[in-house]
């Protein structure tokens, strides 16, 4: 009995001082010591090795026997199988312990019924410590996060089993990862407007998968902002080129309508954010939504749009409302209008999806419903999680916080069974959602959401007459001009009573007054500022923020404005703002001509006989066909407008900017062409610096 417990107690103590092993798996299979740093490499049975390597990458790190044998002896007789194993885990042992006795227990390799596993409390493998990082980066959204989890991440699992089966399905989980921790810092990267950055990040994800269309057209996009379309035309190449050595495959209709756009300098610029900006978070709480909201850009109106819909929505005695195609033109305030919306859908007891935050949500199919999803899976508890990736499993491959650490169900073999099993599962989460309370789904902004999620739309606001859902979405009138088939698509659903078109309109000049008291001290805000202001900016929120900054009567927030009303760049000339950059992004070479022309005119508006005449003045001339096409187009982005049987800018403010932000030579050039008409007798200029104005150069 003495023997027998001094035995035990030796045991103990041997395992007690046992090193704690640090096995790698990420970029190939090392095994070393932590006390002395020595790498194990004695490995006399190649099946030893295999058997470690395959505790080491199953997610439990444990396994029965007989799922071992089928990977190490598959078609051998099962008795012969157990023989060989048995030898294999022996092998392991005095591997990993040369000192262990004949008959010793191991300190790293335990054995219970029929099943074989790792004891932990002794074992750091380097995947799991990966997986950890990524899946609290992604939840949290944390930048330094994903970067630290990235570090952790040493290459590709077990290149040199890269063709075996048994390790296929963990590799792929683990890759998915890296690919949501790059394509989440390229989000933040481009929100902050380190656009460099950004592409760094989308071009590691080539590096390894070149066959992802998605992230090409997403760079390609980014090239477009970035001011090299050169860039953007190369990226399609590229990708025409993986797409058909890798899969044998054409590019989609998407990525060739992006790339004939490109050709066509037709591309939507999306303005990036400042530097100091965060990048946005997936919010499914009030606190989160005011969080993001734009500090700079206070909510004025529209408050009575807001109460209707929210009645619509939390009224349990009717249906959700369906889908809301909220509309109008740049810079009215939709972003914010949708911000103060969920706030207070929030307040009232409702649950907030919101899907619209997320660059990369539009990259993808689905891609704002799983921003949404993750947003509302995300601010539950592991519990909930838990209960939630059971509930619905087909999501788990689909919302982060739902698959990482999850046992994932088989992917069907045909592509088209596992997308009806996602859509089926969404539309089954937001229905149990809908019981328990009133949901609003933001998808944000509806001209990049996938044709995937444009589907879906339709569908769930069908089902919307019997569930308590509202689905919004934003878009610009002269994108819902350009795009032909989404103005289809949502006047099929409003001639079927799906949906509902909500524009929203610049402010009064009451309304315009209420905002500048809220971002201009009280000493400086006189009458004749705010009839300037609206009279410049005709009520566009956006362009009165800017008009506030140009003038430097916002306080000390605005010091870096210049005191005769403009911003120069680095050329001296007036800086065109990212909104103003948006709205003339959409216009081709001849209609920009022709929109400097009418800015050139100074006056508030033109006439067709008049411009006919300057425009064939011009060098090269614009030909008449050109200058009605142009000015059909000014009118569709509603930078023009019909004014006294002439023509003149919406916005006189992005007038100004246009004339101003052009160079000396240019400016002249327009100038000579319209003092030839009648319009130009009495012109005058006050740039400053043009003949025209016969004042010469400024001091």
């Amino acid at each position: 009995m003495a023997t027998a417990s001094s035995s035990a107690g030796l045991r103990s103590e041997r395992k007690r001082r046992a090193p704690v092993l640090d096995v790698s798996v990420l970029g190939g299979f090392r095994v070393e010591r932590r006390d002395s740093g020595g790498s194990i490499h004695e490995w006399h049975r190649r099946s030893a090795k295999t058997f470690m390597k395959l505790l080491a990458t199953c997610p439990e790190h444990s396994l029965h026997r007989e799922q071992i044998v089928e990977v190490l002896w598959p078609g051998v007789e099962m008795d012969s199988a157990f023989n060989s194993l048995g030898k294999a885990l022996h092998a392991v042992r005095h591997v990993l312990e040369p000192d262990l006795p004949p008959r010793g227990s191991s300190a790293y390799v335990r054995t219970s019924d029929s099943m074989v596993m790792l004891a932990m409390e002794r074992v750091s493998i380097d995947a799991d410590r990966f997986q950890q990082l990524a899946e609290q980066a992604l939840r949290a959204v944390d930048v330094d996060a994903c970067e630290l989890a990235l570090a952790a991440y040493e290459g590709e699992l077990l290149p040199e089993d890269r063709y075996a089966d048994w390790c296929a399905e963990r590799r792929g989980f683990l890759v998915e990862l890296r690919v949501r921790l790059l394509l989440e810092l390229a989000e933040a990267h481009e929100a902050r407007g380190s656009c460099n950055l950004a592409a760094d990040r989308l071009r590691e994800v080539l590096r390894d998968d070149p066959s992802r269309e998605a992230v090409h057209r997403r760079l390609m996009r980014l090239y477009v902002q970035m001011g090299m379309p050169d860039q953007a035309v190369r990226q399609f190449q590229r990708c025409e080129v993986a797409l058909r050595s890798e899969l044998d495959l054409t590019p989609q209709q998407e990525t060739l309508s992006l790339a004939k756009e490109v050709l066509h300098n037709q591309v939507t610029v999306h303005p990036v954010r400042p530097a100091t900006a965060r990048p946005a978070k997936p919010s499914g709480t009030h606190e989160e939504i005011a969080d993001e909201r734009t500090p700079d850009r206070p909510f004025v109106g529209q408050s009575v749009l807001i109460d209707a819909l929210c009645a619509t929505l939390i009224d349990t005695k009717r249906s959700g409302g369906g889908m809301v195609l909220l509309s109008g033109e740049a810079g009215v305030g939709k972003t914010v209008f949708l911000e103060a919306l969920a706030a207070d859908v929030t307040r009232r007891g409702g649950a907030v999806l919101w899907g619209g935050a997320g660059a990369h949500a539009t990259h993808f199919a689905c891609g704002p419903f799983a921003v949404a999803l993750e947003g509302h899976a995300a601010s539950r508890s592991e519990d909930e999680r838990n209960e939630l990736a059971r509930r619905y499993p087909a999501l788990a491959r689909f919302v982060p916080s739902l698959g990482l650490g999850a046992q994932l169900p088989p992917l069907a073999a045909d592509p088209g069974d596992n997308r009806l099993g996602l859509l089926t599962e969404i539309v089954r989460l937001l229905t149990d959602l809908a019981r328990r309370q009133p949901v609003l789904v933001v998808l944000g902004d509806l001209l990049d959401v996938d044709p995937v999620s444009l589907d879906l739309v339709r569908y769930l606001a069908h089902l919307a007459a019997q569930r308590q859902w509202m689905l919004i979405g934003a878009v610009r009138d002269d994108q819902l001009v350009a795009d032909t088939g989404l103005r289809r698509m949502f006047d099929a659903m409003m001639r079927e009573r799906l949906c509902r078109k909500l524009e929203l309109r610049c402010l009064s000049a009451a309304e315009c007054s209420e905002l500048l008291r809220a971002v201009v001290p009280a000493d400086r805000l006189t009458g004749d500022l705010a009839e300037h202001v609206y009279a410049e900016t005709r009520g566009n929120p956006h362009l009165v923020l800017e008009l506030v900054r140009d003038l430097n009567v916002g306080g000390e927030d605005l010091r870096s404005s210049r005191g005769d009303g403009s911003r120069p760049d680095g050329n001296g000339r007036p800086f065109l703002s990212s909104l103003d950059v948006t709205r003339l992004a959409h216009v081709d070479g001849a209609t920009r001509r022709v929109l400097e022309l009418v800015a050139a005119a100074k006056v508030r508006a033109i006439s067709l006989r008049d411009l006919r005449a300057a425009a064939s003045l011009l060098e090269p001339p614009v030909p008449d066909s050109q200058l009605l096409d142009a000015l059909d187009r000014g009118l569709e982005l509603r930078l023009l407008e019909e004014r006294g049987g002439g023509y003149g800018f919406r916005h006189p403010l992005i007038s100004t900017r246009l004339h101003e932000g052009l160079a000396l030579h240019r400016r002249e050039h327009l100038h000579a062409a319209l003092s030839r008409t009648n319009s130009g007798r009495g012109l005058e200029c006050s740039c400053g610096t043009c003949a025209m104005c016969g004042v010469g150069s400024r001091s």
